[in-house]
Formats: structure tokens, sequence, C-alpha cells
């Protein structure tokens, strides 16, 4: 059997960082480390994180698609927000560029309530508009793209080229598309970028916020593993790949050092943040998951941009959510790891019929038909039925934590270390002053009911399981990230 070293992966995972412009190169590298050939094969050439990577856009257009001699058509979409580079609108600067060489057909997509969304009606406009192309361009932050990697899937997999103008997700270097499917957040298969230009500069000029959240994203980097490992003992999660762990464990053996940068906008910082987040959609990419970096933290934002979408609300910046989720999931590792909590007498199969009630319950208020409730049904009946499949996995896990829980150590960086990171970030470490503010009540909901909405297993299901998911354990999970501000805090 093949043997990854620690050393190997750690060697790996710099060597992502150093190739992110000869992604080729990486594939090869990949291929070596994966002899079972269990990771999607890495579709994108290049990722170019530079002061200058908004002049590269013909370059890139000449390397996407080489065989066309005469004028590619190029679809290019946006949104109407404008985006400024050195006085002078994003737009503009990359229009100058192929206007003449290409015909160009823009497409600036818009929504009916506020904010855009990656829902159907935006997904199928950006994919008509795509269709009779040569390729597409995105410009935006992480909901363009994810619409712009669906549009080339839907049109035979179509080359795009994104430019990256925020470090707010991870969702720029993946194959995969956050949507919302009948109000819910879901993550569907799309298509990779074929390359992303990630201008510093650009992205050191968007709003504070934006690069605040994307670290606030980075955060789940050490605790969601953990979910995903969780899932793979039980026998629930057949994604899990050692070889991606390793990698994952290599990339957050400490948290980074340059989170202050990023609260005062420094180039250097901002620059790290975005190979950072680009080094995680290339993990989730080619394991073929999200869940190796989605877990508890991701759950509860998934949640509170649920209850807005429901109400035709705007919804808050993902990263700055799961940034503060991402504590609470912390403080949970770290007490089924250092403490007696888990009790097998306790356990218990949860009853469907129960669990409907609950659900109800959780979801119905959202909505005047149930359409909610029902698409989040729909999902938890699948994690119930392989909870019944994998039942003796989880009777097996729970009677021997004592002995299994060290596995999980390294996995689960302490709640202290992730907020003083998150504070020095100058991200909010508070529900209530989120740049969408958080009521105490909507964050209790969307805590409390977070393992109703999906079918991925996390510890709080384990935790519900066992009678365990109680108001006091909730309360004190979110001891100080409700009922006071950060300076009180």
């Amino acid at each position: 059997m093949y043997i990854y070293s620690s050393e190997l992966w750690g060697q790996l995972a710099m060597s992502v960082l150093a190739q992110l412009d000869d992604l080729p190169l990486l594939q090869i590298e990949l291929e070596k480390l994966d002899p079972e050939r269990r990771l999607a094969r890495l579709e994108m050439k290049r990722v170019i994180v530079s002061d200058t990577a908004h002049l590269e856009v013909l370059q890139a257009l000449h390397e996407v698609v080489p065989s066309i001699s005469s004028r590619p058509h190029v679809c290019l979409i946006t949104d109407k927000t404008p985006i400024i580079r050195d006085g002078r609108l994003l737009l503009d600067l990359v229009l100058s560029q192929i206007e003449g060489k290409c015909e160009v057909r823009l497409t600036q997509l818009t929504s009916m309530h506020g904010g855009l969304h990656a829902d159907e009606d935006a997904l199928e406009q950006a994919a008509l508009a795509a269709n009779g192309n040569d390729l597409i361009i995105t410009i935006g932050s992480g909901t363009i793209t994810d619409i712009g990697k669906v549009a080339a899937a839907r049109n035979e997999r179509m080359p795009h080229i994104a430019i990256q103008t925020a470090a707010s997700v991870d969702g720029f270097t993946d194959n995969v598309s956050v949507v919302l499917k009948s109000g819910v957040k879901r993550t569907i298969p799309s298509a990779w970028p074929s390359i992303v230009l990630a201008d510093v500069e650009t992205i050191a000029g968007a709003p504070r916020e934006m690069n605040v959240a994307g670290f606030g994203e980075a955060l789940s980097l050490f605790t969601a593993p953990a979910d995903w490992y969780l899932s793979h003992l039980l026998g629930l999660d057949r994604s899990y790949n050692s070889a991606s762990m390793k990698m994952l464990k290599t990339i957050a053996s400490q948290p980074p050092n340059w989170s202050s940068g990023i609260a005062n906008g420094e180039k250097s910082s901002i620059k790290e943040l975005t190979k950072l987040l680009a080094l995680r959609g290339i993990v989730s990419g080619v394991s073929n998951t999200t869940a190796c970096l989605s877990g508890v933290e991701h759950v509860i934002s998934h949640m509170l941009d649920l209850h807005h979408a429901a109400i035709h609300d705007s919804i808050g910046l993902h990263g700055e959510q799961v940034g503060i989720a991402s504590i609470i999931a912390s403080r949970l590792w770290r007490q089924a790891i250092e403490y007696e909590i888990f009790d097998i007498r306790k356990l218990e199969i949860p009853d469907l019929s129960e669990m409907h009630r609950r659900i109800q319950n959780a979801f119905g208020h959202l909505d005047t038909d149930g359409k909610l409730a029902d698409e989040c049904w729909r999902d938890y009946q699948l994690k119930h039925k392989l909870l019944l499949e994998n039942w003796q996995n989880v009777l097996a896990l729970v009677d021997d934590w004592k002995n299994i829980k060290s596995q999980f150590e390294t996995l689960v960086t302490p709640d202290e270390t992730m907020a003083s990171a998150l504070i020095a970030s100058g991200g909010p470490i508070h529900f209530n002053l989120l740049s969408k503010s958080i009521s105490d009540d909507l964050a209790l909901w969307a805590v409390n009911n977070c393992h109703l909405m999906r079918n991925r297993f996390n510890l709080v299901d384990l935790l519900d399981l066992m009678g365990l998911w109680t108001p006091e354990r909730i309360q004190w999970a979110m001891m100080g990230l409700v009922g006071k501000t950060n300076e009180a805090a």
C-alpha cells in the first residue's frame, strides 16, 4: 500500500502555493501522490495572484481558446455593482483589452430582491447569455463566479476566465457552486474555471468587510475537517480521502500570523489570504466534496442565509458568519475531545416522525406553503436512512470514544486562538456586529436547528443522538457571541 507521508504532503501544500500559475504541473504531482486515482482531475490551467493580474485578460483568452483564429465570441458576465481600480471601472479596464479583438456580449445580472443570488433565475440568465459563445469571462466576487461556473457547465463546459475582485470566499478555484434551491442553500456540481485572475490591487480595494469575511471563511479550515472525519468513521461520507486530509492538516498546522494585515488592508496580507483561499478551493475541488471544509460552522451560516432569503431580505456576508460560527464549532469539538461527555447508554435512533415534527417547527414559519420545511425534510430523510444503515458504526464509535477522540486532537484549533486571530483581522466576533446584524433570537434559532437543514452529518447530530444538544450546551457554546458586544467581550 502506498504511504502518504506528512513530509510529502507538506511539500505539496507549499508547492500549490508556489505553482498556482502552473496547475498542470501540480496535477502531475497529485497523480504521483494519489495512485488510487480517487482525487478529481484539476482542470484549471492557472491562478494568477498579482498586482497586475487584471492586465492578463487577453493572454488568458488566447490560452483557453487557442484554436480560434478569428474574433472569438465572449460572454462577459457581471452585476451592476461598480468595481473601481485606481479610479477607473474594472469593467472598462477589461473591455479595453478585448474590444476590437473579440465579439463581446455584456450581461449584467440583477435581482428583484436587492442583492444578487445564485438562484435559478440568475443561473438561467447566465447560461442563456453564454450559449453560442466561445468563452465566458466573469468579473466579480463569489456569487458571480459561482453563476459563471454553472453557466460554463450548462454550455458543454465552456472555457471560463474568472476575474476575482474580493478575497471573500474560496469558491473561485473549485468545481462546484453554492446556489439557492427552493430558498435553501445547496452545493451543486458546476465546472472549474479555466483561469482565475486575482488582481491584488483590486482585491485590496474591495470593501474592507469582504476581505475580512474571507478570513472568517478561512477559519473553517481549523474545525470543519473534524466533522468530515467523523462522518467518514461512521460510514456516512464516502468522499473522505486520507490524502486530502493530510494536506488540510499541513495547511492548518497553525493559524495565519498575518491576520492583522487584513484589518489594515495591507496588500501583502491580502495576497496571502487570496492564496490561502485558492488553496482551499483546490483541495475541496480535487476531493470531490466541500464537506472537507464545511461542517457545523458552515451550516450555521447557511441557516442565517436561509432565513433572510425566505423573508426576501438581503443576505449577510457568508465568511463573517462562518468566522463566528467556527468559534462555536471549536468549543463543541474541544469539549467532546477533552471531557467525558459521550455515553452509549444515552444513544438513541432518532424517531422519524419526531424529527419531521421538529423540522416543521424549525422551518414552517418561513413561508406559507411549507416548501422550505419540505426541502429540509427531504434532505434529512437521506441522513436518517444512512444512519440506520450504519447504526452499528455509531454505537462502536461512541463506545470507544475514549480511544478514538485523540485522532481529532490536531483537527480542531482551540476557540481562544481562533477568536484572537479573528479579532486581529478586524472581523466581528459577535452576531449583532455582523455587517448584516443578527439578533440573539435569530442566532439561537440558527445554532439550535443547524443539524436539521441538510443531509450531512456533523458533531451536532451526534450530540443530538445522545440527548446532549440541550439549551444549556447551546448557550455555553454561544457565550460571548450573543448578548453583548465585542468591546464587552
